[in-house]
């Protein structure tokens, strides 16, 4: 629900890539049901390469939550005020860990106070769209983020949730839930091509939701992100407890992407941050990433070992922080200039409206859907131009899912989308890949 399970895209690269010679200055791009802002971060890193081109990224996803935490990830990678390491730990925090480091927290305390003004306008935001947003969207997103202020002083109890969560997920086995998630890591994932994710991080973020760990610093701060159902009651806030993934994980998004140190062994955290690190670094300077810019922090004698060995005492994470009022200036905030780049967001119900809107009929040049919501392929297929590429994410690394889930889900896709009009760009192994590309007649 929080996080993708398929590798960041470079939307330029695979628009160029493809049989389709494609010479345009600006590209149209819809994505659907990603979860997070990894493609849109991807595709701005490489910009410095095709400086003339115009992206236009139209986003629809499945809740507010979800839109709030990609404004908040995407501001996160292009707030002009935090270093490199520091943004590239902000953000994996908030992506992927229940628990959060203090610095982390406050500058989630701080961030989401500033935020919170951007869905009524009291803030410009040169690089983000909500006005195809109703009022009351708008007015909840700015609930949203108002609750994430509060929650992450207040600390809510994020991580009795997941065990919560846990428990009803394995009933009677419980007691021998390592056991549980080693099966899941040794006979599921790493039958899977999964190289760099170890299994104790894995077991580790089973047990208690904290996928990315460093030397420095002690996760016991709630991230209230991975939150659901908010809605602004009287002067307080009602929410859901954690109703997200507990079986697969964040690490799917960035820990597939090759590396010329590829015989060295790293962990999945290692993976993400020089991949985040590398993004952040080639939207703020636009020139290539050196790769002896992470390597320090990279030691092979911890590739074994979480580095948090024990979860805060409840004193700790209980602790609450006082609100100082007019603490944070609302004018402070300033991000890199990407004007060729511009992100809107659009509601939910969009994808059932969309086909009746002549502006959007053979509007988009590029559309990639999550695996989730395939279903709505019919839809999407009068949105995009005659010889426009379509992505869609596949099943691999769902650990629920066994080798014939996988098959049989492919090959239903490979039906619908025939019957609908396109063709496969690349052949299709539901074993090897992530992703399924498509290309309209």
């Amino acid at each position: 629900m929080w996080w993708g399970y398929s590798p960041a895209l470079d939307i330029q690269f695979e628009v160029n890539k493809s049989e389709i010679n494609y010479l345009g200055k600006c590209i149209e791009v819809l994505i659907i049901g990603a979860s997070d802002a990894r493609h849109i971060m991807k595709t701005l890193a490489s910009s410095y390469l095709y400086r003339d081109r115009i992206v236009t990224y139209n986003v629809i996803e499945s809740t507010l939550e979800q839109v709030a935490r990609s404004i908040f990830l995407l501001s996160t990678c292009l707030d002009r005020n935090l270093g490199l390491q520091e943004a590239t730990r902000y953000y994996l925090e908030i992506f992927g860990n229940t628990l959060v480091r203090p610095a982390s927290a406050k500058y989630l305390v701080k961030h989401s106070n500033q935020l919170a003004d951007i869905p009524t306008n009291s803030i410009d935001c040169p690089w983000l769209s909500l006005e195809k947003f109703k009022h009351k969207d708008k007015d909840q997103l700015e609930t949203i983020f108002k609750f994430w202020e509060r929650a992450t002083r207040e600390n809510v109890p994020i991580v009795k949730y997941w065990d919560e969560r846990v428990r009803r997920l394995l009933k009677t086995r419980y007691d021998y839930r390592e056991g549980v998630f080693d099966w899941d890591y040794h006979m599921i994932l790493k039958s899977r091509g999964i190289s760099n994710l170890t299994i104790q991080e894995y077991r580790f973020w089973r047990n208690n939701g904290i996928a990315f760990t460093w030397l420095e610093g002690e996760p016991v701060r709630s991230n209230p992100t991975l939150l659901s159902n908010i809605v602004q009651h009287g002067p307080g806030f009602i929410h859901y407890t954690y109703l997200g993934d507990i079986v697969n994980g964040p690490f799917f998004a960035w820990l597939l992407q090759e590396t010329k140190h590829s015989h060295i062994k790293y962990r999945a955290t290692d993976i993400a941050e020089r991949e985040i690190m590398r993004c952040i670094h080639e939207i703020k300077t636009q020139e290539p990433f050196c790769e002896d810019l992470v390597a320090s922090h990279r030691d092979s004698s911890i590739v074994n070992g979480t580095l948090v060995t024990e979860m805060p005492s409840n004193d700790m994470e209980q602790e609450l922080w006082e609100r100082r009022r007019n603490k944070y200036k609302k004018n402070n905030l300033s991000w890199i200039d990407i004007k060729n780049h511009k992100v809107i967001f659009h509601p939910l119900k969009s994808l059932e409206v969309f086909k009746h809107k002549t502006e959007y009929i053979n509007k988009f040049d590029f559309i990639w859907i999550a695996h989730n919501m395939t279903e709505q392929l019919p839809n999407l297929i009068p949105l995009i131009k005659k010889g426009g590429i379509m992505l869609m994410e596949l099943k691999k690394h769902l650990v629920e899912l066994r080798e014939e889930n996988l098959q049989t889900f492919v090959k239903e896709l490979k039906n619908t989308a025939q019957k609908n009009g396109l063709y496969e760009i690349s052949d299709i192994n539901a074993k090897e890949h992530c992703i399924a590309r498509f290309c309209k007649n």
